[in-house]
Order: structure tokens, then sequence, then C-alpha cells
């Protein structure tokens, strides 16, 4: 089955994302699905984003340029369709590293796949259940598992 919506479509419509798609869209971060190619998606729900600190993401909305905001949404992008089971340890659009376990479930940088495989025409899309943060955001040390 193809699907017929493409990445920021398939986002939209799922309710549990609207604050990754509401926050995408106003940043422009979603300019990077009009490259050529397909792309994985890693889009926190909703729930995920409300255990992320107030503070931080009201920094990072509010920043004039929302550069930051930016780089933390397009750490959540891979280069590529990858369906769940061939997930691996590998590298988001902004070229910083990403750690994919498989034990007791997938996870990546320690967030847990939730919904999985939502096919897109340009791509995929799995639920996590963190928002994932680069080692470069905030100088925080990347994540470990």
């Amino acid at each position: 089955m193809t699907a017929e919506l493409n990445l920021i479509e398939t986002i939209a419509k799922h309710a549990n994302f609207s604050t990754f798609s509401r926050i995408m869209e106003t940043s422009g971060a979603n300019e990077v699905f009009s490259r050529a190619g397909e792309f994985t998606v890693l889009a926190p729900t909703n729930d995920a984003f409300a255990q992320y600190s107030e503070e931080r993401m009201s920094k990072l909305i509010n920043e004039e340029s929302q550069m930051q905001l930016r780089a933390l949404l397009m750490y959540h992008v891979l280069p590529g369709k990858v369906m769940a089971d061939a997930l691996k340890t590998g590298k988001a659009v902004t070229g910083e590293e990403m750690m994919v376990t498989n034990i007791n479930g997938i996870k990546v940088n320690g967030s847990k796949l939730e919904a999985r495989d939502l096919e897109a025409s340009n791509g995929v899309v799995h639920a996590i259940d963190k928002v994932l943060a680069p080692s470069t955001h905030f100088g925080a040390p990347k994540a470990r598992v």
C-alpha cells in the first residue's frame, strides 16, 4: 500500500503529535521535507512535550530566530525511510549521532518507540515518549541508554 499523505500531513492528522506538528510548522522546520528524498521522523508525542522543561521550551520558542528550536526538531529527523525493526545507531539530518538499542523494546537515546511505521509518501513516522536533545543543545550531555 502506498501512502498518499506526506510526512507533514501524516504528522498533522495524528492528534497525539499536535504539539510537534505545530512547532515544526511555526519554526519553519518543516522545510526539511521539501528536500528530495525520504525521511524518518521520530515524533515526540504530546505527553513527551508535557514532560519537557517549560523553561527550556519557552526559551526555544521565544528565541528571535528560533535556530535552537529548529536544531532540536531536526534532531528528530533521519535521512532515508527506516522502518522500526531496521532502526540502528546513526546520524540525524543535523549530523548528530543517536543511539538505538533493542533491549526490552526499541529505544532511541533512551526514548521508547510507541506507535511505529506510520507511512507517508516521503518517509515514515515513529512516535517516541521523550523529546530528544542533541549533545550541543543547551550544552546538555548526550543522552545515554
